[in-house]
């Protein structure tokens, strides 16, 4: 592997450093390819209905959960997911629940309408993502799914953690 200024340790790194060094230019870059992307798919949409269709995502993929699981799922303030949800409750995207934990508590849902927008963007980015991997064998695509799959699942573990590292990252005391 070649280094240069993009993908350079910090000094006095070891190997294991310098790799995650590398990762963490990576992400970087696939960030932004991520972000361009996400613009590309949702052209013709404004930054709130594009953070609207987050929300419709998981909410389509976790099924009914209250505000607060919610936007403990996004990472937001629950009074931002709150105005979010309330935007898509009138567009009848999604629907209010009775919480059957506590009545006085309420679910939110995706509707039928919210299911078609879902699946309509969910088609627009799998044709977008076709063209990126079109040269991936099926055994590379099987392997990078399953690598990105463990990726995700460390970042969330990151994030609920704290995000404080460990091991070999870990400066001594």
């Amino acid at each position: 592997m070649t280094t240069d200024a993009r993908t350079a340790a910090p000094p006095g790194a070891d190997g294991h450093e310098h790799r995650v060094a590398a990762v963490a230019d990576q992400v970087g870059r696939q960030l932004r390819a991520l972000h361009a992307f996400k613009a590309q798919v949702a052209r013709g949409q404004d930054e709130v209905e594009r953070a609207m269709h987050v929300v419709l995502y998981v909410l389509a993929d976790a099924g009914p959960l209250r505000v607060s699981a919610l936007a403990e799922r996004l990472g937001t303030d629950p009074s931002t997911t709150s105005r979010q949800t309330a935007e898509l409750v009138k567009r009848d995207l999604l629907r209010k629940l009775p919480d059957p934990a506590d009545r006085r508590a309420s679910l939110l849902d995706v509707t039928a309408t919210g299911h078609e927008v879902v699946a309509a963007f969910k088609q627009r980015r799998h044709e977008h993502l076709a063209r990126a991997v079109e040269d991936f064998t099926d055994a590379e695509l099987d392997d990078f799914t399953a690598l990105l799959s463990r990726f995700a699942d460390g970042l969330e573990r990151a994030r609920t953690d704290g995000a404080r590292p460990t091991g070999p990252l870990q400066e001594d005391a």
